[in-house]
């Protein structure tokens, strides 16, 4: 590259050391030489100039071009992560409308089951109360049967000894107790 420049520097001062005067006199052969000299330089840069301009040119292009493909591919990358993410948010959608249901009839079950032990519950304590008034009321009917029946039995002794102080009544039940007792003396 050094060498390259070397030379430019080098034709390029004959090109402008051959064109001295200003320019005010323009003979052909001044023409011709200034002609040559510039094709001259033009060939030198070009032989010398080529590879090192060519690359640059190239490296330029690739940078650029590469700099597209980087692009493209990070809009690539970009579209696949945001298709994925779509993707993905879809399923989870899917999964949290599944996971509603789920939860839906689960509450649903939890509260027919509940529903059901309630009434379960309430059959029991209902057979348990109609069984504890049945003790009770069978109780309160022998309690009422055994006072109807002291009651009876004081009312009967009232009766009877009102009926025994009578000397008549006394003389038949004397009797009647002496008839018994002969008809099972005889038996």
């Amino acid at each position: 590259m050094n060498r390259a420049v070397l030379i430019l520097f080098v034709v390029s001062s004959a090109v402008f050391a051959s064109g001295g005067e200003g320019g005010a006199h323009h003979s052909p052969l001044v023409l011709f030489w200034k002609g040559f000299n510039i094709l001259l330089f033009l060939g030198v840069v070009y032989w010398f100039g080529r590879k090192p301009i060519a690359e640059s040119f190239n490296n330029f292009w690739r940078s650029l071009t590469k700099g597209v493909e980087d692009s493209e591919g990070e809009l690539k990358r970009a579209k696949e992560e945001l298709q994925q993410a779509k993707e993905e948010l879809e399923k989870a959608k899917v999964r949290a409308d599944e996971s509603i249901a789920l939860a839906k009839e689960s509450a649903q079950t939890e509260i027919e089951n509940t529903r059901k032990h309630a009434e379960e519950v309430a059959n029991r304590v209902r057979e348990k109360a109609k069984e504890t008034v049945e003790i009770e009321l069978k109780k309160a009917k022998e309690e009422l049967a055994l006072y109807g029946m002291q009651k009876a039995e004081e009312i009967a002794k009232g009766a009877l000894e009102e009926a025994f102080r009578n000397p008549d009544v006394q003389k038949r039940y004397i009797e009647a107790q002496l008839k018994v007792l002969e008809e099972r003396g005889n038996a």
